[in-house]
């Protein structure tokens, strides 16, 4: 595992509809945070040393309807999933761009702290 990725990291995010900022801890193949639009993010990951490269799986949940960055527009309370690629380090691109189910956002990552 990559102790070098486990960290708290500021997010910003952008889509065809808005942006939002939220907040990740990835430690230990885990991978964690919110957004100030109430959405929730939890997942997996695993480090591809081979392709510098984290790959995994992220659900985002919010309990509060109403619409997403990428223009989904729902009253009732909405979940999906999504695989990420992401390069290494994350926060050493300008952003990252990650195609959901609703349409494409990019994030751009910040480290706040270390692990």
């Amino acid at each position: 595992m990559n102790k070098t990725l486990d960290g708290i990291y500021l997010a910003y995010m952008t889509g065809e509809y808005g942006t939002s900022l939220g907040i990740f801890i990835f430690k230990d193949g885990i991978v964690s945070g919110g957004d100030v639009g109430s959405g929730v993010y939890d997942g997996t990951f695993a480090i591809d040393e081979t392709l510098n490269s984290l790959r995994g799986s992220l659900t985002f949940s919010s309990n509060a309807g109403g619409t997403t960055i990428t223009g989904a527009n729902s009253d009732l309370p909405v979940s999906y999933s999504t695989d990420i690629l992401l390069s290494l380090p994350i926060e050493s691109v300008p952003f990252h761009s990650i195609e959901t189910i609703t349409g494409q956002v990019n994030v751009r990552f910040v480290r706040i702290r270390q692990l």
